[in-house]
């Protein structure tokens, strides 16, 4: 079921970061996209990017949030974070983490890092441009979005 919610949350085949962004070692890709939220059979809240944004990622106006997702090579990466850079006048941003963990022998592995991201008062995001920053066991990659 986890490799299921894994697969819908990512969707199609990852949607790299433009090529002049050097990723850390251990992130297979980056996407974007607006999260589509269900619960699995145990009842548990899932939620997955069905169709993630082409590159450079471009949400339309007046989206009232949006979603992103790290996948991360699974077993390769010890600690990992992100962290959305808005306008200064956007305010202040609520975060729902979507995370995904494949069992591995031994413990488990974090293989997706993900969240949606949305205003406090449900009013439409600011236009301008964001910055995705992704940090992995110390390396740190800055990938831009923009909202019309």
């Amino acid at each position: 079921m986890l490799y299921i919610a894994l697969a819908l949350f990512v969707g199609l085949p990852a949607k790299q970061a433009p090529n002049r962004i050097a990723l850390p070692s251990g992130v297979v890709g980056v996407s974007f996209g607006t999260a589509q939220r269900y619960k699995d059979t145990g009842g548990k809240d899932m939620c997955g990017i069905a169709q993630p944004l082409a590159d450079p990622p471009v949400f339309g106006r007046d989206v009232l949030e949006l979603s992103y997702g790290v996948q991360l090579e699974p077993g390769a990466v010890k600690s990992a974070s992100t962290q959305v850079i808005a306008p200064a006048e956007q305010g202040y941003l609520q975060r729902t983490p979507c995370n995904s963990f494949a069992p591995v022998k031994g413990g488990f592995s974090q293989t997706l890092l993900g969240s949606t991201i949305a205003r406090l008062d449900k009013k439409p995001m600011q236009s301008g441009a964001y910055i995705l920053r992704i940090t992995v066991d110390g390396q740190t990659a800055d990938v831009p979005f923009t909202i019309r």
